[in-house]
């Protein structure tokens, strides 16, 4: 007999309400559920994450899903650990801090690909095998340089914190909004600073646009990158 998780199904692009299965789906995969179930928190929020959702958009009944995962819970945790399959682990050459920012370069890169689950990747750093491996170079890394046990793994912390706050926080992005409602959003936030008064506000109202808008997307994310490798310098210099 063959089981269920080792029948082989090929790819399939998420279908119209028709042709709903309450079976394994031939067409269904892991993978392809996992995908599409990443793309709809990008566009609509992690609260759009739902089982029967997904169905719908697959032309599927709920229970063909199950054959993949086992409820809800299993595939969060499917779609942290996808984020987490992006990860590159530094190249031991070169100055610690340097591959220090190389890891949370990593990070940032692999999350920006789907900010719409940032808050999966927490809960799976320590479970997810390029999770794991990115954390050990970077624990490596601080305890070599000389920072403790404690000291290493707050500063490891703060790497994925940092990597997340870039990413939710980038303005303009709104990843807690449906995409269709995302510019009425940054539009209201900039008509609330320009009905404040000139003259006690002068700095807000001139940077509201830059407060809600990143028109250099890159320079965003390397600013705060350098911001965190410069706190880790300076702590090492005031402890060394």
């Amino acid at each position: 007999m063959v089981s269920a998780s080792s029948t082989k199904r090929p790819n399939l692009k998420p279908l119209g309400a028709a042709n709903r299965r309450s079976g394994p789906a031939p067409e269904l995969s892991r993978d392809a559920l996992v995908d599409h179930a990443l793309d709809l928190a990008d566009r609509e929020g992690l609260d759009a994450v739902a089982i029967r959702r997904i169905a719908t958009d697959f032309g599927v009944t709920p229970m063909a899903l199950y054959w993949h995962v086992k409820n809800k819970d299993e595939l969060l945790d499917a779609m942290g650990d996808r984020i987490f399959d992006a990860l590159t682990v530094p190249s031991a050459d070169g100055d610690w801090l340097d591959q220090v920012r190389a890891a949370v370069v990593s990070l940032v890169d692999a999350l920006r690909r789907h900010p719409g689950s940032v808050d999966l990747a927490m809960p799976r750093v320590l479970i997810s095998p390029p999770a794991q491996a990115l954390a050990e170079r970077t624990l490596g890394l601080l305890r070599d340089a000389g920072f403790s046990v404690r000291e290493a793994s707050d500063l490891a912390r703060q790497a994925l914190l940092t990597a997340m706050i870039l990413v939710t926080g980038r303005p303009g992005a709104e990843v807690d909004t449906p995409e269709p409602e995302r510019a009425a959003k940054v539009q209201a936030k900039r008509a609330a600073v320009a009905t404040l008064p000139a003259d006690l506000f002068p700095n807000l109202i001139a940077c509201a646009d830059a407060l809600t808008d990143c028109d250099d997307v890159d320079q965003y994310y390397g600013s705060g990158i350098d911001l965190y490798v410069a706190g880790v310098k300076e702590l090492h210099a005031a402890r060394h």
